[in-house]
């Protein structure tokens, strides 16, 4: 389920809808928005499954994105699909591309073929030289806050999570994929709860001092689970742990 952005959903159903698909989109906005679920749904919706998608990102012990990679990339949308109707090729932070890999990516733009579409996902798209941009459907994301697109949504769904007991929300976080997105929705949901508590100093079985440790232990977990290789499980069972004790 994507929470939000419905008219950036409803924009590329009416594309496919009318097959005015173009070769390379631009997903540009802050972060948190979204781009790159939003990416993987329009490859779905385009009849794509695996092994005809395909994402770029930094590898774990790099801090930019190679040549090599979109060599690679390159490589691999030169081939015909596998068993859908197009290859789709997700750039994640492509604002991360070495001068070296924007030239060979270039390539690939300039050259456009009718069944593949390449996604550039940044939230710095200034970071990128023009020939790219001016060679992608830019996309907008617009930043919202979780009180204005996800309040409804997180009532209905995690936070009921606190109500339970520690060992039924521990049976819960094993059914959790490894880097599952739910991960991380959880603990949005979650952030948002307690710093709702804690505005609002609403009465609560927390103090004021327990509200602020809490809090800044999920903005650690979010942290750990999205820039490190932790243990998604074991980390969250911890927060849990923090949470009820």
């Amino acid at each position: 389920m994507i929470i939000g952005h419905q008219h950036i959903l409803n924009y590329l159903k009416k594309s496919i809808e009318k097959n005015r698909i173009s070769h390379a989109y631009l997903f540009e906005g802050p972060e948190r928005t979204k781009k790159k679920e939003v990416a993987l749904w329009f490859a779905n919706c385009l009849g794509c499954q695996n092994p005809d998608i395909t994402v770029v990102s930094l590898l774990d012990t790099k801090k930019e994105i190679s040549i090599e990679q979109i060599r690679e990339l390159r490589r691999y949308l030169s081939l015909s699909p596998h068993s859908s109707p197009y290859k789709i090729a997700i750039i994640d932070e492509a604002e991360k591309m070495t001068d070296e890999a924007v030239n060979a990516l270039l390539k690939t733009l300039e050259e456009p073929r009718g069944n593949a579409v390449l996604i550039l996902i940044t939230n710095i798209p200034s970071a990128l030289p023009e020939t790219i941009l001016s060679r992608c459907e830019e996309i907008k994301f617009r930043g919202g806050s979780l009180d204005r697109i996800s309040k409804n949504f997180i009532k209905k769904e995690y936070t009921d999570i606190l109500q339970w007991s520690l060992s039924d929300v521990f049976k819960y976080l094993e059914k959790i994929p490894k880097k599952s997105p739910e991960a991380l929705s959880l603990l949005d949901s979650w952030l948002f709860w307690f710093r709702d508590l804690l505005v609002k100093n609403r009465e609560t079985e927390y103090s004021q001092e327990q509200l602020v440790k809490i809090i800044k232990e999920i903005q650690k977990t979010k942290n750990l689970i999205s820039n490190t290789n932790t243990n998604q499980r074991l980390a969250l069972e911890n927060l849990v742990l923090e949470i009820y004790v």
